[in-house]
């Protein structure tokens, strides 16, 4: 029966028992009136009176009684605990979702909440008629009397239900005093739930245990309240020894680079209610003085919604990746050899020192510095002290310059100088020869001294470039300008060499165009024994028939290379020299056919089935053919030319080194490359017939075939005088004007026929 019920049965009740004494009141009052008054012959007078006055007593007895026990029904209510408002907190306590009730000591259930009903799926009547002691065993029930008796405010009890109805087969009750004497208010206990909640803090608190960053909470006072073992080692404080004191005193923050203090990011993020992460390079200085480099975020602690309890910071210790992102970004813009700026930095620099030129209307030099014979160094001393050599000359450059100046090192021996605020050329001359004066001389290599030497190339900002591109393609054109000219040089950029430059693209574009129209020409020259003066080889060279003028190899090979046709224009040449060589071999059988390769040849891995094929066109043998590589440039590429050549050797090829001696090959080098020839290059053959002394070194390299066992041929030879002393001293072969000039194939076999003699 629900409590509306209860109340309008008690409202009837009240009513019939107001009417009933409201009967005796009318009656005993009708008695004594009509009596006194003699009117009881008025029938209709009477019957009006008994129904007026029977109204209105009982209407008044039953607001009475009602009343009277409404009042001590309510003070009831307040003895029991609800107060004033007792039905509203009733009502409040009834819908309460906890799963709470109060208790009377005897075990007597005066209130229950729904969540208690829900929790036991019990209804409220249910629990309400069985009280505590219906719901749950004897031992369970002395221990809640046990506890009363004992007089503890608090307990947390262990109840067993009488039956398995409430799903469980134990509950935990934590029950305490209320301020009524004898009613005791109870709440269940999940322990589902709590169990649930103490493994989440066990697993939030072995998280941060094990989380590899630090964690730093402070409360609203921005007092720390935890530390997580990361930031205990960083920090190498313990959180006990730092509880309570201030963020700020324990954490001071600071910028890597000015090294000024930085705003308490807890504070800030408090204040914001917001995420706050410091991007900045933050660091800061534990009590050990040891730094550390961090990354931070800081958040603010919420509770009840937008209350802020305090802030946690989450900071990860970066220092050495910070560190290592330092020497990257260094080794990504300097020389890992010399530690010198690299190009990237280089243009960086240069790039800003064309906007400062411009915003104060100065002038400033870019000189591209070049080493001289340093691949000759490199090569015959080994690549360790070409590097050793390229750290020396590293520092001494660096030291003739200013603070405010650049020295970089761009690839190989190339170095670029930018030389800020110059006055005029003349300022800049004074600069250049200051650093050929104390970077050129004597260099000692591991107990080895080089003598090094420079050339340069020099531009002028705004005079030759108003750009950083234009300005390196200035002083990198004035510095193969200072090369060509000869040794020790600096040359300054002009417009000229541009047009030298244009010309060149010319000559190569021209060159491709003569390729593909054919207008190549193979050309031959005989090379005669030395003592009998008989032709034994025939070295063929190319011819460019231009217009009306025939230009020699020499005037366009480079530009050949460059443009990177040499290949097809050296195989076009030989496809060409094959038919006639084909027909002199008919009368003279052991001639042989000297080609000329270059570096490109060797390294193109298709060249030697390309020139197999080619014989095997024509069904001629290798061992009728004498391939010529250039000493220098063999020198340089030494390694990767190895097998190359090894494999042309054993196919049956003689090999020949062309232009012995500018090259300063090293003997031991010739033994490992099984060269057949040397060729000794026509300015040693020059110096034959001259003073005293001037052909000591065409004989030496005369003497150095003869102990290597190879054959030595004298290229060049002009004269009588120097025909006689090479083949008195012992060279085998020889080939110049003397004998003859580059001839078509129509005047060949004139040559093979004719008698040659030396004066």
């Amino acid at each position: 029966m629900n409590r509306l019920t209860q109340k309008l049965l008690l409202s009837i009740f009240f009513l019939l028992v107001g009417l009933s004494f409201g009967v005796q009141i009318s009656q005993f009052i009708e008695n004594w009136i009509f009596t006194e008054v003699g009117q009881y012959g008025n029938e209709s007078l009477i019957e009006l009176f008994n129904y007026f006055s029977l109204g209105i007593i009982g209407f008044v007895m039953a607001i009475v009684l009602g009343g009277g026990v409404i009042y001590f029904a309510r003070k009831k209510q307040q003895e029991i605990g609800f107060g004033e408002h007792g039905e509203l907190y009733y009502e409040v306590f009834r819908e309460c979702l906890t799963a709470q009730f109060l208790v009377c000591e005897n075990g007597t259930l005066y209130a229950v909440s729904q969540g208690l009903c829900k929790q036991l799926r019990t209804s409220e009547d249910t629990l309400v008629e069985l009280g505590l002691k219906g719901l749950i065993d004897e031992s369970s029930f002395e221990q809640f009397t046990r506890w009363q008796k004992e007089g503890e405010d608090f307990a947390q009890l262990t109840f067993r239900p009488l039956n398995a109805t409430q799903g469980q087969d134990e509950f935990i009750v934590s029950i305490n005093h209320t301020h009524l004497q004898g009613v005791f208010l109870g709440q269940l206990v999940d322990v589902a739930k709590q169990t649930e909640l103490q493994k989440q803090h066990e697993l939030l608190a072995i998280t941060l245990s094990s989380v590899g960053d630090g964690v730093i909470c402070t409360d609203i006072d921005n007092k720390i309240t935890f530390m997580n073992p990361v930031a205990e080692a960083v920090l190498a404080l313990l959180s006990d020894e730092v509880k309570g004191k201030g963020f700020q005193e324990v954490m001071p923050l600071f910028h890597e680079d000015s090294k000024e203090p930085i705003n308490d990011p807890m504070q800030q993020s408090m204040q914001e209610l917001q995420t706050v992460c410091l991007s900045e390079l933050i660091c800061f200085r534990n009590h050990l003085s040891l730094d550390f480099a961090i990354e931070v975020c800081c958040s603010p602690i919420f509770i009840r919604g937008d209350k802020i309890a305090g802030a946690v910071l989450v900071f990860q210790d970066v220092t050495e990746s910070r560190l290592m992102r330092k020497r990257m970004n260094h080794l990504a813009h300097h020389d890992a050899l010399t530690g010198l700026p690299n190009r990237l930095l280089l243009q960086d620099r240069l790039v800003q020192s064309c906007k400062r030129a411009k915003r104060h209307k100065h002038q400033f030099a870019l000189i591209f510095l070049d080493l001289n014979k340093f691949k000759a160094i490199n090569d015959s001393l080994g690549h360790d002290s070409g590097d050793e050599l390229l750290k020396q000359v590293a520092k001494r450059l660096t030291a003739s310059i200013r603070a405010c100046d650049t020295v970089s090192r761009i690839g190989g021996d190339e170095f670029v100088l930018l030389i800020d605020s110059m006055d005029d050329r003349k300022h800049v001359r004074h600069v250049v020869e200051k650093i050929f004066h104390a970077s050129s001389g004597d260099y000692d290599l591991r107990a080895t001294q080089v003598n090094v030497s420079f050339s340069a190339g020099v531009a002028l900002y705004p005079e030759d470039g108003e750009n950083a591109d234009i300005l390196m393609k200035s002083a990198d054109t004035a510095m193969y300008r200072a090369k060509k000219v000869g040794h020790s040089n600096y040359q300054f950029y002009c417009a000229e060499l541009d047009k030298e430059a244009e010309l060149y693209l010319e000559k190569e574009t021209a060159m491709i165009k003569a390729l593909r129209e054919k207008a190549f020409l193979p050309y031959f020259q005989p090379i005669l024994n030395a003592q009998t003066l008989v032709v034994e080889k025939i070295e063929v060279l190319a011819r460019w028939q231009h217009q009306d003028e025939l230009i020699a190899a020499e005037q366009f090979v480079d530009v050949a290379e460059s443009a990177g046709i040499n290949g097809h224009l050296s195989m076009y040449v030989f496809e060409l020299a094959m038919p006639h060589f084909v027909e002199w071999l008919k009368d003279y059988p052991h001639l042989q056919l000297c080609l000329n390769l270059s570096i490109k040849h060797l390294l193109n891995g298709m060249f030697t089935e390309q020139l197999m094929a080619l014989l095997d066109t024509y069904q001629l043998s290798p061992k009728q053919f004498e391939l010529e590589i250039a000493e220098r440039p063999l020198l340089e590429r030494a390694d990767e030319l190895k097998s190359t050549l090894n494999a042309l050797s054993s196919l049956g090829f003689s090999l020949a080194i062309d232009d012995f001696g500018l090259g300063h090959t090293n003997p031991s080098l010739l033994k490992e490359l099984h060269f057949d020839s040397i060729k000794i290059d026509p300015s040693f053959i020059n110096e034959i017939g001259g003073a005293e002394h001037q052909d000591d070194l065409a004989l030496v390299m005369i003497n150095i075939a003869k102990s290597l066992g190879v054959n030595c041929i004298a290229e060049g030879v002009e004269c009588d005088v120097q025909a006689t002393t090479l083949a008195s001293h012992g060279c085998d072969q020889l080939q110049g004007h003397l004998f003859s000039v580059p001839v078509p194939s129509e005047q060949v076999g004139e040559l093979l026929g004719k008698s040659f003699t030396i004066k």
